[in-house]
């Protein structure tokens, strides 16, 4: 039987970085995984998601060219060559691993799902270690509605043989979104049934209600407050039952996707074999990401978490560094920055000003609706949304929340404000590009007509500068 210092299960973001962490401290590591390698983001979740949204919006501006000049010929979608491109992507930036061997990483594929304590089985082959890294990532929640045999998943939308005349999403969170403002600029007709009063439950409700009507102005249809109760076929593909804000529907659609979140499972590396315990959407682990078990650590969608790449990378590392050295550094997530790629885009960073008070901090908001600016104008672009919350003591950016065609770029720029620590007035100070989404962010740092921003958040005016 093979034997290693430390075994991680899991060739995704955390994984990997786990593996490779573990190999440059000079322990004996194998990675296992049941292929293709790369985890979700890569193979199943933001490259081809991202190459996806991008064909859109080419769809889209190729549409939309006349207004800006250019008189294109007929514009046709090639879905086929979209799917084509998706897959080039893929694998292009999926790991080999032959790569990781290089690096003295036992790479092992197949199955792992632990037999004992210090063994993992990877399709009958035993590895046996003196520590574990479960880095085995997340799957699709299912909703428990009659008929759910007929839903697809995320993971499915991506890769679709035909492209869909109509597509309804089941759930309003940050998947939903992003695909559905690809598959409405690809020229799908897009219904989305959210359960909440509003779309993105874990955004605040006025750049999430931005969002919703700029997609709205797109083409997608919304239904809110609406609970899908049956599922059947239908000539046309999936009829819906529904509850709508008390009122009982039904609709047809070609596909139907369930958007609902993803959770990890612990049937997939036999947790319930080896009494690890489980939490929210995880396993339940300590600040230093260790399990139940003392010599198993979790890492990434495992860990339950927060399901971001950055974030799986990051704990992947301190996962590797406290299963070998012993719990020394602590998995540190504050300032994390997160892109949801819609269609424009939202950047979140930091607190909202509701979490504020539990940190100690009386909160200052400023809101700024950019419509008007030149930057917006010239380029034909979506106005930019920028919500900014302020420590009133400090006037330091401690959270931002952003709707931009730019935001991915913003709010990087918002986490650096916020990890620095640097007064709002001297980010304001700071000469700007004209025009460009840039100088509005620094524009709304800078104090309102009446100084900083009124305190309650539900008081006071959007400003806007244009």
């Amino acid at each position: 039987m093979d034997r290693f210092d430390l075994v991680v299960i899991g060739a995704g973001a955390a994984g990997i970085t786990a593996a490779k962490t573990a190999a440059e401290l000079g322990a004996r590591v194998a990675l296992a995984d049941r292929g293709p390698l790369g985890g979700l983001c890569i193979n199943r979740g933001c490259i081809p998601k991202k190459a996806l949204v991008t064909a859109g919006r080419v769809h889209r501006m190729v549409r939309e060219a006349a207004s800006f000049g250019t008189v294109p010929g007929s514009v046709q979608l090639d879905w086929d060559a979209v799917q084509r491109r998706q897959r080039e992507v893929v694998e292009t930036l999926r790991p080999a691993a032959g790569d990781l061997e290089k690096r003295g990483i036992r790479v092992a594929l197949g199955t792992a799902r632990f037999s004992d304590p210090h063994i993992v089985e990877v399709d009958g082959t035993p590895l046996a270690a003196e520590r574990f890294v479960i880095a085995a990532g997340s799957e699709p929640v299912i909703p428990g509605i009659p008929g759910r045999e007929r839903l697809i998943t995320s993971d499915q939308l991506l890769f679709l043989p035909s492209f869909p005349a109509s597509l309804t999403f089941i759930g309003g969170g940050p998947v939903a979104m992003e695909l559905a403002g690809a598959y409405t600029d690809l020229g799908s007709r897009v219904t989305v049934l959210a359960r909440d009063a509003e779309i993105l439950p874990g955004v605040d409700p006025d750049v999430a209600r931005t969002l919703r009507k700029r997609m709205e102005a797109r083409g997608v249809t919304f239904r809110l407050q609406t609970t899908v109760t049956r599922l059947a076929a239908d000539p046309a593909g999936v009829r819906m039952e529904f509850d709508s804000a008390g009122m009982a529907n039904r609709m047809t659609s070609t596909q139907v996707c369930a958007a609902v979140g993803r959770r990890f499972h612990p049937r997939t590396v036999g947790a319930g074999r080896i009494g690890l315990e489980l939490g929210r959407l995880g396993l339940r682990t300590t600040p230093y990401l260790a399990t139940s078990v003392p010599h198993i650590y979790a890492a990434g969608d495992a860990a339950g978490n927060r399901q971001l790449t950055p974030v799986a990378a990051h704990e992947g590392r301190i996962a590797a560094i406290n299963a070998l050295r012993g719990d020394v550094e602590r998995a540190d997530e504050a300032v994390i920055p997160q892109v949801l790629f819609t269609t424009p885009e939202v950047g979140i960073v930091g607190l909202s000003y509701a979490e504020a008070p539990a940190h100690g901090i009386q909160a200052a908001v400023g809101r700024h609706d950019a419509r008007g600016a030149s930057n917006s104008v010239a380029s034909g672009e979506e106005a930019d949304y920028f919500k900014l919350v302020f420590d009133q003591d400090t006037q330091r950016l401690i959270g931002a929340q952003i709707v931009s065609p730019a935001a991915a770029e913003l709010i990087q720029l918002c986490a650096l404000a916020v990890r620095s620590r640097v007064p709002a007035g001297l980010v304001a100070g700071q000469l700007s590009v004209h025009p460009s989404h840039g100088e509005r962010l620094l524009r709304a740092f800078g104090p309102g007509p009446h100084g900083m921003a009124q305190s309650p958040e539900g008081v006071g005016v959007v400003e806007s500068r244009p």
